[in-house]
């Protein structure tokens, strides 16, 4: 279980998130909507510290080294093409395998990361996160630059990982998140304004 308690983050005059609250169930794959939804990730992550409130893991804080983050817009070191970076992920992770993923979600390998499209840049980068063995996933706009093709095997991806036991936040448009969660949140004016299970989708668009 992640329990996000009270979490209030500022970022100059706006203060995006305002005492949000959460109780994430693990092995589930949770979409949140709404605003303030990439800066709820970035606060999970610890990449914006918040003003108060907490981020905790059965009871101890969620760490950093626990997680894999996918950026909105992902950005590579200039130099590096694409297969560099697959070869960084194997060399750490040494039984990871990319090729089942470059075959639904291709890159160039000989591209240089920094100048793909940003279709292509955007499929690099989830590919390199999905090696990533790590327990809890944030996916931060994971749709957002792709093709319909690559949106629909990102969507059967998604759905695998919540069936591998992995605990899967995606922050997404509210229409992006039919279908593949567990459950979903929606954010806005600071707070959590409604949690809903799978099977309430039309419900959260009427409200």
């Amino acid at each position: 279980m992640i329990t996000i308690d009270a979490l209030r983050v500022r970022d100059g005059e706006r203060t995006p998130l305002d005492g949000v609250t959460m109780l994430l169930t693990a092995n589930a794959v949770h979409g949140i909507a709404g605003e303030g939804r990439s800066e709820l990730l970035r606060a999970v992550y610890g990449l914006a510290v918040p003003e108060s409130g907490s981020v905790t893991s059965g009871g101890h804080p969620l760490r950093r080294r626990d997680m894999a983050y996918l950026e909105a817009e992902p950005r590579f070191w200039p130099g590096l093409t694409a297969g560099d970076c697959l070869g960084l992920v194997r060399r750490y992770h040494p039984a990871s395998d990319p090729a089942p993923l470059l075959r639904r979600l291709p890159v160039p390998p000989a591209a240089e990361a920094a100048a793909l499209p940003p279709n292509e840049r955007k499929r690099l980068a989830l590919v390199l996160l999905l090696l990533n063995p790590k327990r809890v996933l944030l996916l931060d706009e994971p749709f957002r630059g792709l093709d319909v093709e690559s949106a629909f095997m990102l969507r059967q991806l998604i759905l695998q990982l919540g069936s591998e036991g992995r605990t899967v936040l995606v922050a997404a448009r509210l229409a992006e998140l039919d279908g593949i969660c567990d459950d979903f949140y929606v954010l806005g004016g600071g707070g959590v304004r409604g949690r809903y299970e799978h099977y309430e989708f039309a419900r959260a668009v009427r409200e």
